[in-house]
């Protein structure tokens, strides 16, 4: 019975064995063969390069033009996803897909490839793209990005056409000047479309119609002056149209055997002379005489020798002799000119083309656009100037007085000073006079002429922030242009322009640069959140994108840059830990060989990691310490009862358990 009994527990035992899967210390993997497996290495990490680019970098704010945004993502050894795999885009101005798209879209990738369209919309600043990437099954993200631009719209307007005369058939190339041209473009000449050969922002170079084509008859010696229209992207939303009328001159000139003139510029001038007047016209050939007086052929005219400046084919360019003289009293007069190409005696009359008798006139300023601070010096061109005079531009029907520096019969210059602030950002950062009038003190004589000033207001664009994240009390730069280098005149605001967070230590380095102090959050901003870590409960706030505008608070005017992350301040009570749990002691005896009275001790006990175990195999044996949740093994000396004891100690804090139980041994 003895040798049955024993048998049974050697079966048993082998049997329990078998389950755990090893035949000697349950803590010993092995293979199939029943020898030591070899630990696996590590999967190779694999990451992704994300690159973005614009095309173009820079376009225009409340227009249809677009940036084409491509994504290339590229494995780090080399290989590209699989055709189909997504790519997350974002904006942080403008939008995607159409002028009313959205600022977020998934793309497909091709060949590692994709791409997308995005559209200025209406602020201008700076659009951070952003592309991320997150492999299928992976929980690690790549990111790559790129800057547009997006300014402001140009002014679109027409100042001139030069040559601005040409022959009746066609076929001459003119250049359209003016600004805020873009393509596709339409140039007509009294409704006859001219070939557009180029376009650029400022100039138009047409191929002129025919003056038949533009419905104008022209004979010999005789002109004929037409409208010039432009209409700037042509079947766009946004299509625009300007003008200019009598913009252009089809002439059927004499070439040397008879000038002819087409027109006197200015056409007023005072009794005492020295009027800057300009002849244009064709035919002439230097050495020309010019007279001022009265008479409708050459034979019967009685004039006044006018002194010659310049001559060209077609422009002429004299100063007016003073209305008496020389026999001559042509005072408050309305006179004609004699041209004469003096070598060969050819000449023409240009009857009633000029008035004598204007006390003051302005013709022309030379320089007109200068800084809304004023200090620019600017030439006033005209006759009839006495010193001391004063001089001031028109705003809104209001006179704003210029400083002159100094005066002449035909010159005033003058130094701008300050243009009125209306507590509004200018349009297109302009603010222009919409006149100029001159006063001699001493005798009251005035004169004002329809000729405008730009004023120009720096607006302010923010290009870049370095860095691109930080918390309160972190220094940022501001990188753009249009900084006003004036104390105090400048805010840097985080968050919303009317409500946010004014930064501290506003400093500007130069027209490109400020420094500042990043703020505490406006208190409508609220920071984006994420779950605990495991082992805590809750969630914690993490890095936010927030506005950030630079305004210059002199005229209003700021930009916005959206490409900044607000990075929230420590928060103790975030993420608080889970308590630990108490651990549990359990432990199960198994005979393993009892010829040599040899037991297993299976270790059922349980709590927060780590664990540590103390076994006390009750019979006077050193005490058996363990770091890891194992099963041991003991041989006893001799069969018998023994109090065998497992005390277990939690992590963390959690307790200490013990177990004791009287295990008898074969």
């Amino acid at each position: 019975m003895d040798a049955l009994r024993n048998a049974t527990r050697l079966f048993f035992a082998l049997a329990f064995l078998v389950a755990l899967g090893c035949t000697s210390s349950p803590t010993e993997p092995k293979g199939s063969s029943g020898t030591p497996q070899t630990p696996k290495p590590p999967p190779a990490t694999v990451s992704f390069n994300i690159t973005v680019t614009a095309n173009p970098s820079e376009i225009t704010a409340g227009s249809t033009g677009s940036s084409t945004i491509v994504v290339n993502v590229v494995r780090s050894d080399g290989q590209i996803p699989a055709d189909g795999s997504t790519v997350h885009v974002t904006t942080s101005l403008g939008v995607f897909g159409s002028t009313v798209g959205t600022n977020a879209v998934d793309l497909q990738l091709v060949n590692g490839r994709a791409s997308a369209t995005l559209f200025a919309g209406a602020d201008t600043g700076t659009a951070a793209v952003t592309a991320t990437f997150t492999p299928v099954g992976s929980a690690v993200s790549f990111t790559g990005a790129a800057n547009v631009r997006i300014g402001q719209a140009a002014t679109f307007f027409i100042s001139s056409v030069s040559p601005g005369i040409g022959n009746p058939s066609g076929g001459e190339e003119v250049t359209i000047l003016g600004g805020g041209f873009a393509a596709p473009v339409r140039v007509t000449f009294n409704g006859a479309t001219a070939t557009v050969k180029s376009v650029s922002g400022s100039a138009i170079k047409v191929i002129t119609p025919s003056a038949a084509a533009a419905g104008v008859t022209v004979g010999v010696g005789q002109t004929a002056a037409v409208a010039v229209q432009v209409t700037i992207n042509l079947n766009k939303v946004n299509q625009q149209v300007d003008s200019i009328d009598r913009g252009f001159t089809y002439a059927l000139g004499g070439g040397t055997q008879q000038p002819v003139v087409f027109t006197v510029t200015p056409s007023l001038g005072t009794n005492d002379g020295g009027t800057v007047v300009t002849i244009v016209g064709d035919g002439f050939v230097a050495p020309v005489q010019v007279l001022f007086g009265i008479g409708s052929t050459a034979t019967s005219f009685n004039g006044v020798e006018a002194t010659v400046q310049s001559v060209t084919t077609n422009r002429i360019v004299v100063v007016t002799p003073a209305a008496t003289g020389f026999g001559q009293n042509l005072t408050n007069q309305l006179v004609s000119l004699l041209i004469k190409n003096a070598n060969t005696g050819f000449n023409t009359v240009a009857p009633l083309a000029f008035k004598y008798g204007t006390t003051v006139q302005i013709t022309s300023m030379t320089q007109g656009t200068g800084s809304y601070l004023g200090g620019t010096r600017t030439s006033i061109q005209g006759n009839g100037f006495n010193d001391p005079v004063a001089v001031s531009f028109t705003f809104g029907g209001i006179g704003v007085a210029q400083q002159p520096l100094s005066v002449t019969g035909t010159q005033i210059v003058i130094l701008t000073t300050p243009a009125p602030l209306s507590g509004t950002c200018p349009r297109n950062g302009l603010i222009t006079s919409t006149g100029v009038t001159v006063t001699n003190i001493d005798n009251g004589n005035t004169a004002s002429a329809p000729i405008g000033f730009n004023f120009q207001v720096p607006l302010p664009l923010i290009s870049g922030i370095s860095p691109l994240s930080g918390g309160t009390g972190a220094p940022v730069t501001i990188s753009g242009s249009g900084f006003s280098t004036l104390p105090n005149n400048v805010q840097v605001i985080f968050g919303d322009p009317t409500s946010g967070s004014t930064a501290t230590n506003v400093h500007v380095v130069s027209d490109m640069t400020i420094t500042a102090t990043v703020p505490a959050k406006p208190a409508s901003f609220t920071f984006d959140t994420t779950p605990c870590p495991t082992g805590t409960t809750g969630t914690r706030k993490v890095a936010t994108p927030i506005n950030v505008t630079v305004q210059n608070l002199d005229t209003t005017c700021l930009s916005t840059f959206r490409g900044f992350s607000l990075v929230p301040p420590p928060d103790p009570t975030e993420c608080p830990a889970t308590p630990p749990t108490p651990p549990t002691v359990a432990f199960t005896p198994a005979v393993v060989d009892a010829t040599i009275h040899k037991m297993l001790f299976v270790n059922g006990s349980t709590g927060t990691a780590p664990l540590t175990f103390l076994w006390d195999f009750g019979d006077g044996s050193p005490t058996t310490a363990a770091n890891s949740q194992e099963s041991p093994t003991h041989v006893y000396g001799a069969a018998g009862p023994y109090a065998v004891k497992l005390t277990v100690t939690g992590g963390g804090g959690s307790g200490t358990r013990s177990l004791t139980q009287l295990v008898p041994v074969p």
